[in-house]
């Protein structure tokens, strides 16, 4: 695949391309936002993520990422603006990269200031040395930009391990996610989402290794593998412990991966359409609580305590037989 240069980041940065040809995109990207602007939050847009790379990213590692972001928009609906930004190994890429980056958000919210941007914490070069993926939603009662912004890295997981791929389709689906959460104040989107992991990260693991499960050549019995691994967090957690009350932190793992089962079991209680669909679409005008007593016919706290005192205390085989595909013995 042919990689472009951006051209109009270049000048914007000091007046020529520090790319070297290596700043992969897409689609062009589109003229600084105002105040009129028109909001497509949330709503299915026909327009496909960008795609940018440090210079020591391959083209197969974008081609791969693109191919997984084009599975996810495929059966969850494509929400944007979306850009996904890949960091190889090298620093000295990364800190390229990140110049690019910040240039961009100057471009598309002139209200953002360089030097907060360069200065943030977690940059590209953090991803060049600790790998892993991640996604920033941008938006609030401040910018004049709203989009999300997808980092992959080129370890933990790196391009040539399958786990890229459905790590891919977990990051897509916390777009989805958020693309159903429409309020601008952090508070409400945090209310809406649920501030500790179980939730949102839960549901994207889960939907994500499920979805890879379902693509042809994924082997028989891989979403049952990775789904009894996840038991192994039942060890670590505490007597009496709600997986609602862990919060991001040390622990987070715990939540993340009996979050994933806590879905699992909701998903099979109630159909996978009205966790998807329904729960999601009824959100804004219902609240947390509110939509998910519409749509699963109890409180979640009910639903937890049941989880909790009832399913995770059952044998392994019974627990995984909710589990969909061929069962591992």
């Amino acid at each position: 695949m042919k990689i472009v240069s951006l051209i109009a980041l270049g000048f914007l940065l000091a007046g020529c391309d520090h790319s070297g040809g290596q700043a992969p995109i897409r689609n062009e990207p589109p003229t600084p936002a105002g105040s009129n602007q028109e909001d497509h939050w949330g709503k299915i847009i026909p327009t496909e993520a960008e795609f940018y790379a440090a210079s020591d990213v391959t083209d197969s590692q974008v081609v791969l990422t693109e191919k997984w972001y084009k599975i996810a928009a495929g059966a969850w609906g494509n929400y944007g603006p979306l850009e996904f930004w890949i960091v190889g190994r090298g620093e000295t890429p990364a800190e390229e990269l990140d110049k690019k980056y910040c240039a961009l958000r100057k471009q598309k919210d002139p209200k953002i200031s360089l030097r907060h941007c360069r200065d943030r914490g977690h940059n590209f070069v953090s991803y060049a040395k600790g790998g892993n993926a991640g996604l920033n939603t941008r938006r609030n009662e401040h910018s004049q930009w709203s989009g999300f912004i997808i980092t992959m890295s080129g370890k933990f997981p790196g391009p040539d391990e399958e786990d890229y791929k459905p790590v891919v389709l977990h990051e897509y689906f916390h777009v989805y996610q958020h693309a159903h959460i429409h309020s601008r104040n952090e508070a409400e989107r945090e209310s809406l989402g649920q501030k500790n992991p179980w939730w949102g990260e839960g549901g994207a693991e889960y939907m994500a290794q499920l979805l890879y499960s379902r693509q042809p050549g994924v082997r028989p019995g891989y979403l049952g593998e990775i789904m009894r691994r996840k038991l192994d967090s039942l060890k670590n957690l505490r007597d009496a412990e709600n997986i609602r009350d862990i919060p991001y932190g040390p622990r987070a793992r715990i939540a993340y991966d009996l979050g994933a089962w806590f879905i699992a079991f909701l998903v099979h209680k109630v159909g996978e359409n009205a966790y998807l669909k329904g729960f999601h679409q009824d959100l804004n005008e219902m609240g947390f609580e509110g939509s998910f007593r519409n749509n699963f016919g109890t409180s979640s706290e009910k639903l937890l305590r049941q989880f909790h005192n009832s399913f995770l205390k059952l044998s392994l085989q019974d627990k995984m037989r909710i589990i969909p595909g061929k069962k591992l013995r």
